[in-house]
């Protein structure tokens, strides 16, 4: 599907895929960035349930909250033994060591050690078996320790004894089923999963279900090539369903021969009854990797391609310079002289690997300059980089005339990338003297971008009701502040660029 961010920043919700019309060929260039971005050292962490690699983990730098990570759950059977599958990349690991608390984090169960890893083709392997009695169908947390020479990294998922799950069947099932749909002869027996609703051929990739054509979900007239391989990875699973979640990429050629990447995210609820898997549910986003040396261009802006569509940008008062995300990189264009510049990214362009191109982060852009500069926040998981397995803020800003992109401060948290998110939400402002205030983990914080210093204001932060935003708001400098209400005890509050809204009560005072 087209996307076309027209020069004066109106954003058109016209769609089409892996066409380039007219297109002409941007000029296009990276920034220098000024970030340590080596490659990626942690190592990946799955576990192999009957041959069929699970719940890929991905390493932090310190230790998360207990309930931190709901990104997977590993089933236990009776015998409550695991096998780990750890890929090194270039790392060595000296040891393996896990620890089983309670799901609050309030209590160790056991802790264990194993220095002696198997080596297997390009894996190491370890056997666990847990010792600790756990209780049926209650969840616990399980925290892995790699000792690396770089330092130690530390993985999470949950665990939970349950009988009778068929977790190796519903991955086996999952991989079978996004593996058929690239090839167009096995596809052909998909069709019994499915509830198809038409029947029409394939014309939209970004927004496939179990509702879906044969066509459509066995992606259509293209020809796609696996590029990064999925593993499944268990969200919920019980006696009767599971839920999984499959994350790869893929690699199409357009209609110029010219090779378009694509982050594809699959969802499957599914049941086992009867010796046989039945598919409850499966949806698909397809979502393209921006690549300003393709032929983007089109009178009225450019094609992003496939994607969702909410688009994270802005523009400068001139509307000389747009700034866009996605996928997680930051982009400028510059409609006058039909320019665009990679701003940020964590990707690499020879050579990656599901590391550097884990979209479990963000950017929430702050502030274009008449100038062309961007103020911007990358939030979640640090994929590579000084920072690397730190979940965080990191505030940078983008000069345009020098094309760098500094970061100015770097806030670790332990909260997930979801809560960031939200945090961010609540406020991210600039103000005139180049003071960026954001809520994040409960506080209020204050970032001077040209001191590159932090502050906290206020701690403690539970909600952003009526009273606390109140406080905060008299905190910001330069009285810029207006706050109004309605007869609904509706509050808009008006901060120079930004606007909030929260429901008050009656008799609170807002001056």
């Amino acid at each position: 599907m087209k996307r076309i961010l027209k020069k004066a920043g109106i954003l058109l919700l016209v769609f089409l895929l892996g066409t380039a019309g007219t297109a002409l060929l941007l000029n296009s260039e990276s920034t220098d960035n000024r970030s340590d971005f080596n490659d990626a050292v942690f190592p990946e962490v799955m576990v192999d349930m009957n041959d069929t690699l699970i719940n890929r983990m991905y390493g932090y730098a310190q230790p998360m909250q207990a309930d931190f990570s709901r990104d997977s759950v590993t089933p236990l059977d009776t015998s409550k033994k695991l096998t780990f599958k750890v890929n090194p990349y270039d790392s060595e690991v000296k040891s393996f060591s896990y620890e089983i608390r309670t799901s609050d984090g309030s209590k160790v169960l056991e802790n264990k050690k194993i220095k002696n890893l198997v080596k297997e083709d390009q894996y190491l392997s370890v056997d666990v078996e847990i010792g600790s009695d756990l209780r049926m169908n209650q969840e616990y947390s399980m925290q892995i320790a790699l000792e690396l020479d770089e330092g130690t990294a530390y993985y999470y998922t949950r665990v939970v004894s349950r009988s009778q799950v068929h977790a190796s069947d519903y991955a086996a099932f999952v991989k079978y089923f996004y593996e058929a749909c690239l090839d167009k002869e096995s596809a052909d027996a998909l069709g019994s999963y499915l509830e198809p609703q038409t029947t029409g051929a394939a014309t939209n990739y970004s927004g496939i279900n179990i509702n879906s054509s044969l066509s459509e979900i066995s992606w259509g007239n293209l020809a796609p090539q696996l590029c990064q391989e999925g593993i499944p990875v268990i969200k919920e699973i019980n006696e009767t369903t599971a839920s999984v979640v499959l994350e790869y990429q893929l690699t199409s050629q357009n209609e110029d021969e010219e090779t378009e990447l694509y982050d594809v995210k699959e969802f499957y609820r599914m049941k086992y009854q009867d010796t046989r898997i039945y598919l409850l549910d499966f949806q698909r986003s397809a979502n393209q990797v921006f690549d300003g040396t393709l032929p983007v261009y089109e009178d009225d802006g450019i094609i992003l391609g496939v994607r969702d569509k909410n688009v994270e940008y802005m523009l400068n008062d001139a509307a000389t310079v747009i700034a866009f995300v996605q996928e997680g990189d930051l982009w400028s264009y510059s409609p006058g002289n039909e320019k665009v510049n990679q701003v940020f990214s964590f990707r690499k362009l020879k050579d990656g690997d599901f590391r550097d191109s884990r979209t479990q982060h963000d950017i929430k852009i702050v502030r274009v300059t008449d100038e062309g500069d961007i103020d911007f926040v990358l939030y979640g998981y640090m994929n590579r980089g000084s920072h690397e397995g730190y979940e965080g803020i990191a505030v940078y800003h983008y000069n345009r005339d020098k094309n760098v992109a500094e970061e100015r401060a770097f806030i670790p948290v332990s909260e997930s990338f979801e809560f960031l998110k939200k945090d961010l939400e609540k406020l991210s402002y600039v103000n005139e003297k180049n003071e960026l205030f954001l809520i994040l983990a409960k506080n209020l914080y204050r970032i001077n971008i040209e001191e590159n210093s932090s502050e906290i204001l206020e701690k403690g932060i539970v909600a952003i009701d009526a009273k606390v935003f109140s406080e905060i708001v008299r905190k910001l400098p330069d009285n810029d502040v207006t706050i109004d209400t309605d007869s609904n005890y509706q509050i808009s509050i008006t901060c120079e660029k930004a606007n909030f809204h929260i429901s008050g009560k009656s008799g609170e005072d807002f001056s």
